[in-house]
């Protein structure tokens, strides 16, 4: 199961490095950073980068989250439990973890990939592929020249917008670079 946990935003690496340290794998199968692809236009060329898609939350995976929330007592300052209720946390919904890896599509560094789009004359999306393709109804903010958009769903809680970045159809390989340092 995930769970989410809240910390200083800016400081998500760090957080996760001190979990790995100070917590027995046993306990924390997996803790990572959701990140999202994203364009920079610079100079007529679209730069390809990742940055955070939620800042200041890591996740995990634990079949064991009362050792954890025990453990993670012993890091410092970074961390704070989202769903905590006295001495019991939980884990985020079946829901929302199907979500957010429909997202993913299964991508192995934790990061939702740009969605290939077709848009009309007039910047209406007619046609799109994965990760998009299933929440096209959920665009509440399009930024085609800009090549992004934004879909508002329900999420840890309360309703959330999240930006997504698109592939214009007819976008050469050649306009495209890709760095690989996260914001």
């Amino acid at each position: 199961m995930w769970y989410a946990i809240q910390t200083i935003t800016g400081k998500e690496e760090a957080a996760i490095e001190t979990i790995q340290k100070l917590i027995d794998p046993k306990i924390c199968e997996n803790c990572f950073l959701l990140k999202r692809e994203a364009i920079w236009r610079i100079q007529g060329r679209c730069q390809v980068h990742t940055e955070r898609l939620f800042p200041g939350y890591v996740f995990l995976c634990t079949c064991n989250p009362e050792e954890f929330y025990r453990q993670l007592k012993q890091v410092p300052q970074y961390t704070r439990i989202l769903g905590k209720e006295e001495e019991k946390f939980y884990p985020i919904s079946q829901e929302e973890e199907l979500f957010l890896k429909d997202l993913l599509q299964e991508d192995p560094e934790y990061t939702v990939r740009l969605s290939n789009v077709e848009v009309d004359e007039q910047g209406n999306i007619v046609a799109c592929k994965e990760p998009l393709k299933a929440y096209l109804s959920c665009v509440v903010k399009k930024r085609i020249r800009l090549q992004y958009v934004v879909i508002r769903v329900q999420l840890f809680g309360k309703e959330r917008e999240i930006l997504l970045g698109i592939r214009l159809k007819g976008d050469s390989d050649e306009l495209f670079n890709r760095s690989s340092p996260s914001r």
